[in-house]
């Protein structure tokens, strides 16, 4: 629960910051880019979020870093802070919870969807466009894979699911036959 907390009251203070400044964006991207640093290097991630270290050598290191991908200043400065108060190791959820503000802000959700198959592109536009208008925003679709579904597809969109799988349909068969007998 602590990092929901930690990851809202700091990505909304990003938010606003962005927004003052017309950085929304460039903030979601340097965020991007910091964590898939983070992600990418064992030894970085360790520094940065490890109390033994010297916080002047972490501020070095991390500015070498932050040089190196182009991140704004502006997002340097925050993740100095993060250093600084000792909530680097957030810096994943910090981002997720930045982009549903920014998604939000801008009448965009997010849709997962499960699938028993790969989804071309024209499908996934499909299911983008008919979930948009049950929900009336736009949508984004993240698609994970899971045969056991036999076909069709499952959306969890803004606290809702629309199961049309094969495999619920099947156990929905079952049940009426058992209720029928």
């Amino acid at each position: 629960m602590k990092s929901d907390v930690v990851a809202r009251r700091y990505a909304r203070a990003l938010y606003e910051l962005g927004q003052e400044e017309g950085l929304e964006q460039k903030f979601l991207e340097d965020m991007q880019n910091m964590a898939l640093v983070v992600d990418q290097s064992s030894e970085f991630r360790s520094i940065m979020e490890s109390p033994l270290y010297d916080i002047t050598l972490k501020k070095r290191i991390l500015k070498d870093v932050v040089s190196k991908t182009g991140i704004s200043d502006y997002a340097g400065n925050f993740l100095n802070i993060l250093l600084d108060k000792d909530r680097f190791v957030f810096l994943r959820d910090i981002r997720d919870t930045y982009k549903k503000i920014l998604d939000e802000a801008s009448g965009r959700v997010m849709a997962q969807v499960t699938s028993a198959k790969e989804l071309d592109a024209q499908e996934l536009k499909d299911i983008a466009k008919t979930l948009s208008v049950v929900v009336k925003k736009e949508v984004n679709v993240n698609v994970i894979i899971d045969p056991s579904l036999i076909g069709g597809v499952v959306a969890e969109i803004e606290g809702m699911i629309y199961d049309g799988s094969v495999k619920t349909q099947i156990s929905r068969l079952k049940q009426s036959l058992k209720g029928e007998i």
